[in-house]
This record gives structure tokens, C-alpha cells and sequence, in this order.
């Protein structure tokens, strides 16, 4: 057995990542044999065998080891105190608290939030050390304590958690704001009264929580800070609207689509693809126009999140007046990458647009790269041929392009040089070259 231990451990030392993992994981399992050399291993000077004695002390979940990892906690690598306070989580000895509850002010972001899923485990008996921590002169304590207390779901935290509104810390407000919507009912109707509070912070906070909480009850009260003064609660009341997937929000949300604020709009956007209905398709095309990059990259996300159920509400749009809807709706099509969309990207090849010709042919490269060789694709080559003769100059040069393809891959009973030979002598000296160019790579390949 004391063989088999030692090479255990001259695997953590000396082994890969897969093979030190697998160490750990049996010396966890050789119980006390394995004790003696796991509390030397928690003094050694390397750090991966600190950690890997720690974690093998935890999975063995025994409350007698609590005095031997929770000086770990201190260490001087990140790892090891993440380690520590995981094992010490696994534990669950009341000894651990304020050692754990010194990790919340850690420097790394993991160390903290593993501190403070370890100490929810512990459960009540860390209720009151954590409801003084709310006063805390550091942000990150009172932020880690927040979302403690949330996680406990303890009623005796409302009110301490409230007052965490108004903090000065953003972060600290959100944690706390999240911390109340898991305590449901019982502060719901505070809620409510919050929404009409003097402070933006409170009512951008209280709002935030009730989008948490998802209860349908909430939407008359959360509608009316559409209208706020305050550009963060207008941008809470939307992700809010967005949390609770009602129907009735949509009207409130387009409305928001339209505000000055670039965040308000982005997260109106980011609502009404969560909700999905037809009503935001039109809004959030226009968005997809905006002049801020930010809004139209929300407006994209909000398309791949409605996802194939927009795309029929999307292909009507292609035949727009409007050559922006036009464009914002090829753009979307690219984006969902639905083939219902090819056909009538297809036909939308010859438009007046060069801008909107531009963003067709993206979406059907983003679809299929090699959509021009599919066997349905091949009716629309007489469609080709006439918006050589007809069509824009951008569009001929487009299609151009294609044939070149189509002939340089030889697809059988397409004659694709024939289509071409006219434009050779184009009065466009563009198209000429194109032209001399493609009918060159057809002949190279024959």
C-alpha cells in the first residue's frame, strides 16, 4: 500500500494534467492510509501538491480535516485558496466561516465566488457573520455577501439587503437586487413601492430584481419606468420587460427602440428576441440600421435568438421599398443561416441596390459557400442570363463572379462560357476585364 501511495504522489509532482488529476481522485479514495502523507503534502513548498492534497481531503468530506485545510485558505497561490475553500465547502464545518468569509474581499474573482458557494453550503449558521458583512467598508465583501445571502434564502435578509439598493457600488446594488428576487413574495410588494423611489439607483435596482423574479404581476409596475428619466432605469426596465416573456411588453419595448440612449436600445433589442413575437421583426430591422455598431450587433443577437420562426417574417422583407429594410433583412437571414432563406435571397440577387446585393450575397455564402451548385439552383440560371442583359452594373459583376465559379468547377450540362461571351465586349470596361478574366479560368480548367 505505502508503494502504491508513493506513486501517487510522484505522479502529482512529476505527471500531466490528466494523470496528477487521476492521483488526487484515488489517493481520495485510500481513506486513512493515505492521511499521513496528504497533511505532508499540505505543507510542501509546491504548489500543485498543496492543491492536490487539499482536493483529495475534501472529496473525503470527513469535518476532522476542517483544522488541517483551513490554513490553506492563506496561501499565497490563487489555486490552493480556491481549493481550499471548495474542500472546506464539501466539509461543512461551522469552524470555516470567517476563515471563508476572509476570502470575499480576494484579489481573484474564482477564490470569491467559490468562498461564497462554500459558506451557502454551511448554510444558517453563517447568517448573522454575513448580514453584518453588508456594511462592510469593501465593495467586494458587501458584494460577496449578497450573493451569500441570496443563496440562503433566508427571510432575516430582506431587510439588511435592502438598504444594499442604494450602495454606491453598482455591483453591490445588482448582488443584492439578485439576492431579493430569490426570496420571492415576501419582498415583492416592497418592490413594487421601490419602483417610485427618489434615488435612480434604488428603483434601477429594485427593477432589476423583479425582471429576476419573472411573476407576470410584476409588468404593470415595471411598464411605467419605460418612461423614467434615468437612461439605467429605462435600460432595467427593458432587460426586466425581456425576464418576464410577456406578450404585453412588446408594445413598451418597441417603444424603447426608438430611445436616445444607445444601452436602452441594445437592451430593448436583446428583450424582444427573447420574447420573439412578429410585432418586434419591423423595430428590430431598423435597428439593424442604427448608427451605433453596439445597437446593431444587439438587433443580430436579438434575429438568432427568435431563429427560424422569424425567417418567414424576414423574407418579406426582402421585398421592401425600402432599401435599408432590404439590406437589414439579408443581413438577418446571414445571420440565422436558415436554406428557406436561399430561394428568395436568389431572386433578391437582382437588386437596384449595390448595398443590398452586397449583404445577399454574404447570406448566401454564410448558408451554403457553395450554394450556386445545388441541383434546385440550377432553374435559376435562365434568371442570370436576363439580369446580365438588365440589371445594375454591380449586379452584373456579381453574377459574373458566380458563373466564373460554376465554370471553373465544371458543372455538367451549363454552359457557362456561352452565357458570357457577349459581355467580353461590354461598354464597361469592368465588366469587359471580369469577363476576360472569368472566360481565362473557365478555359484553363477545360
Amino acid at each position: 500500500m505505502r508503494d502504491d501511495i508513493t506513486d501517487l504522489i510522484n505522479n502529482i509532482f512529476h505527471g500531466s494534467q490528466e494523470i496528477r488529476q487521476a492521483s488526487v481522485f484515488a489517493l481520495s479514495r485510500l481513506g486513512e492510509s493515505a492521511l499521513e502523507y496528504l497533511f505532508m503534502l499540505l505543507k510542501d513548498k509546491n504548489d500543485q501538491a498543496r492543491e492536490a492534497a487539499v482536493y483529495a481531503l475534501g472529496e473525503m468530506g470527513d469535518r476532522r480535516f476542517a483544522e488541517h485545510i483551513i490554513p490553506l485558505v492563506y496561501d499565497k497561490n490563487d489555486s490552493v485558496r480556491e481549493q481550499a475553500a471548495y474542500a472546506l465547502g464539501r466539509i461543512c464545518d461551522e469552524r470555516a466561516i470567517e476563515p471563508l468569509i476572509s476570502l470575499f474581499g480576494d484579489k481573484n474573482v474564482s477564490v470569491r465566488i467559490v468562498s461564497v458557494n462554500a459558506i451557502s453550503r454551511i448554510g444558517a449558521p453563517a447568517l448573522g457573520h454575513l448580514m453584518k458583512l453588508l456594511s462592510d467598508k469593501n465593495e467586494l465583501v458587501r458584494e460577496s455577501a449578497a450573493h451569500c445571502l441570496g443563496k440562503l434564502g433566508d427571510e432575516r435578509a430582506i431587510e439588511p439587503l435592502l438598504k444594499l439598493l442604494s450602495d454606491t457600488n453598482i455591483y453591490v446594488r445588482m448582488a443584492a437586487a439578485h439576492a431579493l428576487s430569490n426570496l420571492g413574495e415576501p419582498v415583492m410588494k416592497t418592490l413594487f413601492t421601490l419602483l417610485s423611489d427618489k434615488s435612480e439607483s434604488v428603483r434601477e435596482s429594485a427593477v432589476y430584481a423583479l425582471g429576476e423574479m419573472g411573476d407576470a404581476r410584476s409588468l404593470p409596475y415595471i411598464v411605467k419606468l419605460i418612461n423614467d428619466s434615468n437612461s439605467f432605469v429605462r435600460m432595467a426596465a427593458a432587460h426586466a420587460l425581456g425576464k418576464l416573456c410577456d406578450e404585453k411588453a412588446i408594445e413598451p419595448l418597441i417603444k424603447l427602440t426608438g430611445d436616445k440612449n444607445v444601452f436602452v436600445r441594445m437592451a430593448a433589442a436583446h428583450a424582444l428576441g427573447k420574447i420573439g413575437d412578429e410585432k418586434a421583426i419591423a423595430p428590430l430591422l431598423k435597428l439593424l440600421c442604427d448608427d451605433n455598431v453596439f445597437v446593431c450587433m444587439g438587433a443580430l443577437d436579438a434575429f438568432n435568438q427568435i431563429g427560424k420562426k422569424g425567417v418567414e417574417y424576414l423574407l418579406k422583407f426582402l421585398t421592401s421599398h425600402d432599401p435599408a429594410i432590404r439590406k437589414a433583412s439579408a443581413k438577418a437571414l446571414g445571420k440565422i443561416c436558415d436554406e428557406r432563406a436561399i430561394t428568395p435571397l436568389i431572386l433578391s440577387i437582382w437588386d437596384e441596390d449595390e448595398g443590398v446585393l452586397k449583404e445577399v450575397g454574404e447570406a448566401l455564402d454564410k448558408i451554403d459557400t457553395y450554394w450556386y451548385t445545388r441541383d434546385a439552383t440550377r432553374q435559376y440560371f435562365p434568371y442570370f442570363s436576363e439580369a446580365l442583359k438588365k440589371g445594375g452594373r454591380h449586379v452584373k459583376l456579381y453574377i459574373i463572379g458566380i458563373l466564373e465559379k460554376i465554370g471553373e468547377l465544371g458543372i455538367a450540362g451549363i454552359d457557362v462560357a456561352d452565357i458570357l461571351k457577349d459581355y467580353i465586349k461590354d461598354e464597361d470596361k469592368e465588366i469587359r476585364l471580369k469577363t476576360a478574366q472569368a472566360l481565362e479560368k473557365i478555359k484553363e480548367r477545360v
